[in-house]
């Protein structure tokens, strides 16, 4: 049976079988200066048609998919967690179409 695609604010915490299609904005790396510099994780900012979306990518599973990820580019991603997120992004004007809060997607 194939995943149903959804979007963003139509998300539940949890594990998430459904699809998601969005444009990744921008992303970094996160490391750790404590330990020379180790990368610990990839954190993402997402949009989908109306909807802010933090997502992390864990050290463990970056060299699978850092070298596919390119600002501006679609993506449809399915198989993942959805954590409630505390934190709050502000978009340049160029890029906000709404000012919902963001999710996370680990």
């Amino acid at each position: 049976m194939a995943a149903t695609r959804v979007f963003f604010s139509d998300l539940k915490a949890g594990k998430c079988s459904s699809t998601v299609e969005a444009r990744l904005l921008r992303f970094w790396e996160a490391r750790n200066m404590k330990r020379g510099g180790e990368l610990m994780w990839v954190d993402m900012l997402t949009v989908d048609v109306n909807t802010v979306m933090q997502a992390t990518i864990g050290a463990s599973r970056l060299t699978r998919f850092r070298h596919k990820l390119t600002a501006g580019k679609v993506y449809t991603v399915s198989g993942f967690d959805v954590a409630r997120c505390a934190q709050n992004f502000l978009l340049p004007r160029a890029y906000r179409r709404s000012s919902r809060a963001c999710k996370a997607v680990t």
